[in-house]
């Protein structure tokens, strides 16, 4: 199934389907599987210059589609890695935008390949050392993080011993928002926790197992705001999972860029 990523400079919109794979393992793991990959067979990038600040993706299951997207967010897609992770990206290229397409062609006679979100992603990581000339290493940091611990009075969670599914799935009216996770493992939940919190979250629970999971909690528009019925995600975590998003400090994997061009023509 196709899915699309509308993005403005203050808005992110994702038409995803009900539920989608834990993929989040950070620009380790995308760099080790886009070695495992043949990279994509038809590649064009032109530069848009049309002013418009909206950008978007649409991946397909064989194919991404970029339209007027920064550099940055195709460098941030491609390693799996946070905008304020990436350090050294700077010149005339990072304030251009660009138009990509980037396919996969079936072999002859052949049905078209059926790609995962994350091997969409890493393929982006040579393409852009091909056409950007694109040169990165990893530097771990030792940086602000939050341990997920167990909190006073224990789980309330229902572990069980059942494979992995992983699936989750982000709803919310309004200011309010909902977590749904089947049968997923505490650091399959520490990965979900991190994109909510802002900030890399480690799994020091100690407990085995998986577990399906609901999270009620409101977003930042209703904390700054206030109110009798805010609750914040630190919160949640504690009364309704019996867990707790504990302040630390932790080594995370940054992104140093050595090197990147305008990129070559198609």
């Amino acid at each position: 199934m196709p899915r699309t990523f509308i993005l403005a400079p203050t808005l992110l919109i994702l038409a995803l389907p009900a539920s989608a794979q834990l993929t989040h393992k950070g620009p380790a793991a995308n760099i080790a599987l886009s070695k495992t990959l043949a990279p994509y067979d038809v590649v064009s990038i032109k530069q848009n210059t049309t002013g418009d600040e909206t950008f978007g993706m649409h991946l397909g299951e064989d194919s991404l589609v970029a339209t007027n997207v920064p550099l940055k967010l195709l460098v941030e897609f491609a390693y799996d890695v946070k905008d304020e992770l990436i350090f050294g990206l700077s010149g005339p290229v990072c304030d251009a935008r660009f138009d990509v397409t980037a396919k996969v062609v079936a072999p002859s006679g052949g049905a078209p390949p059926k790609l995962s979100d994350a091997q969409l992603a890493a393929m982006i990581i040579p393409l852009l050392a091909d056409r950007f000339h694109l040169k990165v290493h990893l530097e771990p940091k030792t940086l602000p993080v939050y341990d997920l611990i167990v909190a006073k009075g224990g789980p309330k969670l229902k572990l069980t011993d059942k494979p992995v599914v992983g699936s989750w799935n982000i709803s919310g009216e309004n200011t309010d928002k909902v977590l749904t996770v089947e049968s997923a493992s505490m650091a399959d939940l520490a990965a979900i926790l991190s994109d909510q919190a802002n900030r890399q979250v480690i799994d020091k629970t100690g407990l085995a197992g998986v577990a399906d999971v609901t999270l009620k909690w409101s977003d930042d528009v209703a904390i700054t705001q206030g109110g009798a019925d805010v609750i914040s995600i630190f919160t949640a975590v504690e009364e309704q999972l019996g867990l707790k998003l504990q302040p630390s400090r932790g080594p995370v994997d940054t992104l140093v860029v050595d090197h990147i061009e305008m990129p070559s023509a198609d």
